[in-house]
């Protein structure tokens, strides 16, 4: 605020650093949730868990290659849009345009949220399966051959 550049600049990279710690324990806290999911366990013991599964079960290589955060992402991002077009149309034909403008608006954000979490359903369902995966293919490989085949053979040429 005093126009010193230096302390802005180092406040940023602090603030960066923060934000970053903070991503990867939403991310960490995610795989925890699944195994409060599967396991029915705390949340502590799902985070031990989660570590034991992270640092044992070769899932650095499976989570270097997810990339369904991503689609949930997109997905969200396509439903805002189309819904914002939906509430622009509406918006139009009930009221001209500062209507048209609003209705963008709001169909935006509820496009969002309600994308967000139906697509949601898609990272959560990945999630699960890699975690029991990690822990014992076996039940995959039986149910279906296929996956596991792909999988693995993912896991195979990271090494």
């Amino acid at each position: 605020e005093d126009g010193n550049i230096f302390a802005c600049i180092m406040l940023m990279l602090v603030e960066c650093v923060i934000s970053c710690i903070g991503d990867l324990l939403e991310y960490f806290s995610e795989w925890a949730y699944v195994q409060c999911a599967v396991r029915g366990v705390s949340f502590m013991d799902a985070a031990r868990i989660t570590y034991s599964m992270m640092t044992c079960a070769n899932m650095e290589y499976v989570i270097s290659d997810l990339l369904i955060n991503s689609v949930v992402s997109l997905g969200a991002i396509l439903c805002a849009m189309v819904s914002g077009g939906c509430g622009a149309v509406a918006g139009a034909v009930v009221g001209g345009k500062a209507s048209a403008i609003t209705g963008a608006i709001i169909g935006a954000f509820c496009g969002a949220v309600a994308g967000g979490n139906a697509v949601g359903i898609l990272n959560s369902g990945a999630k699960t399966i890699l975690a029991l995966w990690a822990e014992d293919p076996r039940p995959l490989m039986n149910m279906n051959n296929d996956m596991h085949n792909e999988l693995e053979e993912k896991i195979m040429s990271k090494m």
